[in-house]
């Protein structure tokens, strides 16, 4: 599969929207209420992006999609100071949802070097990423590219739903 991966821009508010509910459908059910799940609409997802892509970005963050060969947004990442603070010691990777469509094919793995880069690229020493501790292919993805959990968890709310995670750690290059 060609993919290319490239800055979020406005005009990517629909795809990222779609990746986002079918992702977290296939990645959470189970993990999260149904009835939330069941409540997630593309049309709530793609506002929420419209809004968020026209924002300037702030310095020290990033955001990339995955598009394939037909041009069609497949997986997205959102990167930053940990934290989204000012004077961060640390990067984060906030979100990255790809496609289930997409799950095996390198665009996760392609959004997910961009998030470092641009991470490493501020200078940070190292990033986090918080994970669902049963999310057991997302865990595993993460821990084949480098990242391990560092023991610290949560509960926090993730856009209107309270969940535990766990935090992985990961040096940058």
């Amino acid at each position: 599969m060609g993919v290319v991966v490239r800055p979020a821009a406005l005009g990517d508010e629909a795809g990222m929207g779609a990746v986002h509910v079918a992702a977290w459908l296939a990645a959470y059910r189970g993990l999260m209420p149904d009835e939330y799940l069941d409540s997630l609409t593309v049309e709530q997802r793609t506002e929420m992006w419209r809004q968020g892509l026209e924002r300037e970005l702030r310095p020290g963050f990033g955001r990339f999609v995955a598009e394939s060969a037909e041009g069609v947004v497949i997986g997205f990442v959102i990167v930053g100071p940990e934290s989204g603070a000012d004077g961060a010691a640390r990067g984060e990777v906030f979100a990255i949802n790809v496609d289930p469509s997409a799950w095996v094919g390198g665009a996760g793995s392609r959004l997910l070097t961009e998030g470092v880069s641009t991470l490493a690229a501020q200078g940070w020493p190292t990033a986090v990423l918080w994970v669902h501790p049963a999310n057991a292919r997302a865990r595993g993805f993460y821990e084949r590219r480098g990242w391990a959990a560092d023991g610290a968890e949560r509960i926090d709310e993730v856009l209107g739903v309270v969940v535990p995670e766990v935090r992985y750690t990961r040096s940058l290059p």
